[in-house]
Parts: C-alpha cells; structure tokens; sequence
C-alpha cells in the first residue's frame, strides 16, 4: 500500500481549467491543483494548508448542499475504479454556495506517474457545468410553455366552431385558447368593415 506523500507534479498541473485533485487508494489526498484549492476553499471552513493528506470521502460527505445518499454512490463507484473493476467513472455533482446551486461534472480515472511508479490513485477532476444547467432549466421551462395543436380538427363549415374530444362545438376563440397559451384580442379586418359598416369605408380608402 502506497504512502500519502505529496506527488512532485509538473508545472502544467496547476495550468489546468478543470479543478482536478488526486488521492491514494486509502482515499488521502495526495495533491490537487489551485484551481481545486480555490474552489474547495470557498465551500469548506478548513485553512488551505490542511487539504494535504485529508480524507476525500470525508470531504465529499462535508461539501454543502450534497445529498448524502447520492454521496455514498459516488464513494462507491470511486473505489471500484481504485481497485480497477470499472476503468472510469463519471457524475454530476452539485454544491451550495451563496450564490445557489452549482453545478460540477466529476470524472475520475486511475493516474499512474512515472515520477512514482508504484503510486496507486484516482485523478479526479471537476468541470464546472453550471451556465448549461442554468441554460437546460430555462429551456425545459420555455419548453413547458408551448402548446402546439396537431392533428385534424373538425370544424363547422357554417359558424367555425370546433368540435373538441368530448363532442362539444367551442368557439374557435375559446378552442384556441384552451388549447395553447395563445390569447384574443378583437380587431376587425378592412373587408368587413366595408361589408359592415360601409358609412365608414372612405376612412379606408383615404388610408
């Protein structure tokens, strides 16, 4: 069993976007990137110096806003990936700040280094997915808002009602707007002022 001594990384490490920490197969940190720090730090009381060598699950079950049974998922899958039963594992992870909910996308996959080719640990990374979730909420809710009419629909061929699934003839206003999230307002068409009410038809034609 490998020791928990912090892994040499190389610079590039510390370049990534993606908030990425890696720990042994005892489930200690052995090191993290400050993109991960940073993002860590702003959700957990704990000094930044004290993450080294800390227990990650216990992390995990301490992050706000998680739900502790989908926590213990994660756990699990974790570990099946260690002990190289699965080759990865990937979830969506949400956390509570302030500012509401946001949201990670988590990828883990074993990590060999040949700086220290008998460490044994997970690379995990997390990618910060919350504006498409702000995104897919707000187009499931516009979604939510169109009601479209399909299909054949029997109407008079006199007065224009429509006859609805209960065999009952409505108004093609009130059709329409039981219907569909459609509403009336009442106009009245040049034609039918001419027919109607032909006193005012020059105020048309002067138009």
């Amino acid at each position: 069993m490998s020791e928990a001594n912090p892994l040499t990384l190389e610079d590039s490490y510390n370049q990534f976007r993606s908030a990425t920490v890696i720990i042994n197969e005892e489930g200690l940190i052995s090191s993290y990137n400050q993109t991960w720090l940073t993002k860590i730090s702003g959700l957990l009381p704990y000094p930044a110096e004290s993450y080294l060598k800390m227990n990650y699950y216990r992390i995990l079950n301490e992050i706000p806003g998680t739900c502790l049974h989908n926590i213990q998922l994660i756990i699990l899958h974790l570990q099946k990936v260690l002990e190289r039963h699965t080759p990865s594992y990937a979830c969506e992870i949400s956390t509570l700040t302030d500012q509401g909910y946001t949201w990670f996308q988590l990828e883990a996959s074993p990590y060999k280094t040949s700086l220290q080719p008998d460490f044994v640990g997970l690379a995990i990374s997390y990618v910060d997915i919350t504006p498409f979730k702000t995104l897919k909420t707000h187009l499931n809710h516009a979604s939510s808002q169109i009601k479209t009419l399909r299909g054949m629909l029997p109407i008079c061929a006199v007065c224009k009602r429509i006859r609805d699934e209960e065999d009952e003839w409505n108004p093609v206003e009130s059709f329409v707007e039981r219907n569909t999230h459609a509403e009336f307002t009442h106009d009245i068409c040049p034609d039918c002022i001419r027919r109607v009410y032909p006193q005012y038809s020059h105020f048309l034609d002067e138009a």
